[in-house]
């Protein structure tokens, strides 16, 4: 009986150190996605400037389509591909409270 307890605990501790290197890898992904969310920031306030100079609006639904319709494609698993979707879509719609902060909040000292 001894035996199989502390078994059970190994098998737990196995569990654990799963757990844990997940995690690892989450953090890592983490981090690389800080970047990247940066560099599309970045590519975003291009986008605002560009808007601002030509006076043309901050939303564009038929982008917004086509970058979800195209976007999602890029996904493998059909299981995450609605989720995708939805990350897109958030990620899309920071951007615009990015770009209005940009073109609006900087002349209005608007805060996001």
């Amino acid at each position: 009986m001894e035996g199989s307890y502390e078994m059970e605990l190994q098998g737990m501790e196995l569990q654990g150190t799963e757990l844990q290197d997940a995690r690892e890898e989450i953090r890592q992904i983490d981090e690389e996605m800080a970047r990247l969310f940066e560099r599309r920031m970045e590519a975003v306030r291009k986008v605002a400037a560009y808007k601002m100079k030509r006076g043309l609006p901050i939303l564009d639904k038929e982008q917004e389509a086509q970058v979800l319709q195209r976007r999602s494609l890029l996904i493998r698993n059909p299981e995450l591909e609605p989720f995708y979707r939805e990350f897109l879509q958030e990620t899309m719609d920071i951007s615009k409270r990015w770009q209005m902060y940009l073109i609006q909040g900087k002349r209005d000292g608007m805060q996001c």
